[in-house]
């Protein structure tokens, strides 16, 4: 049996500075949430005959990491704050200023965001506590709830009867996998959500048997089904075909950083 080689000081102090670096960043998110984004990507309702101008059901808010840097892309983002201990205060810091946008902005339809699991059950930096009342007052929140989001069941029931008593509405995300599906299926009916994503650019899952399995168990669950991916003329047909009422996706309208 070989021994790995051990670190070299140089590789170590590398690893020390990138590290050093990055809460840096991410710090620096935390108390500027400005530079987070958001963009919001419009949802609409699913119309062959007039795809980018069917009427309005919301917007998506997606945060980002800082532009240039190693955590530019936001899965990159998330996993390096979760590294570092940081996603419940990244968590809030990006709910805060999306809800600051939105009211400001004036935006009546509906707002879906993707809350991190750790943060359910943690108290709100009173720094944000007033964006965070005031977006509970005047926004129609959506929570999506992502694979992740399934591996604890009880904080995932907790978390779910935590974001009804703030009137918020839940979507199940597109987790779709054998490790996941199964709870996922048992707990919709106790979930209620109100919609289910139906992810239509997925390389590894194409639309077809298993798609149109999920799509019955959503609306079995009374749930409306909302595709994601709706970029081609052909992928709105697709959606349209699967009973999905509502989509985003370039064809609908690409993102903006103010919601209008």
């Amino acid at each position: 049996m070989s021994l790995a080689p051990s670190r070299t000081p140089d590789a170590l102090s590398a690893d020390l500075d990138r590290t050093r670096r990055t809460r840096e960043l991410v710090e620096q998110l935390i108390a500027q949430p400005a530079l987070l984004g958001p963009d919001f990507t419009p949802i609409r309702a699913l119309d062959a005959a007039a795809p980018g101008l069917a009427p309005l059901l919301g917007w998506k808010a997606t945060g980002r990491g800082t532009p240039g840097t190693h955590i530019a892309d936001t899965l990159t983002l998330l996993a390096q704050a979760a590294e570092l201990g940081l996603v419940e205060r990244l968590d809030w810091a990006f709910r805060a200023h999306t809800f600051d946008v939105a009211v400001d902005a004036g935006v009546t339809g509906e707002l879906h965001l993707t809350p991190e699991p750790e943060t359910f059950g943690t108290a709100c930096p009173p720094r944000l506590a007033v964006a965070i009342l005031r977006g509970r007052r005047a926004l129609s929140v959506c929570a999506e709830l992502h694979a992740d989001s399934f591996a604890d069941e009880r904080r995932l029931l907790s978390a779910t009867e935590e974001m009804r008593s703030w009137g918020w509405q839940v979507v199940v995300a597109d987790v779709r996998g054998e490790a996941v599906e199964p709870t996922v299926r048992r707990l919709l009916p106790r979930l209620r959500p109100a919609y289910v994503h139906l992810d239509l650019a997925r390389a590894d899952q194409p639309p077809g048997p298993v798609t149109a399995t999920w799509r019955d168990a959503a609306l079995d669950a009374g749930a409306q089904v909302l595709a994601l991916g709706v970029d081609s003329g052909a992928r709105l047909e697709t959606a349209i075909d699967l009973g999905a009422a509502y989509g985003r996706g370039s064809l609908l309208g690409r993102p903006v950083p103010v919601p209008t």
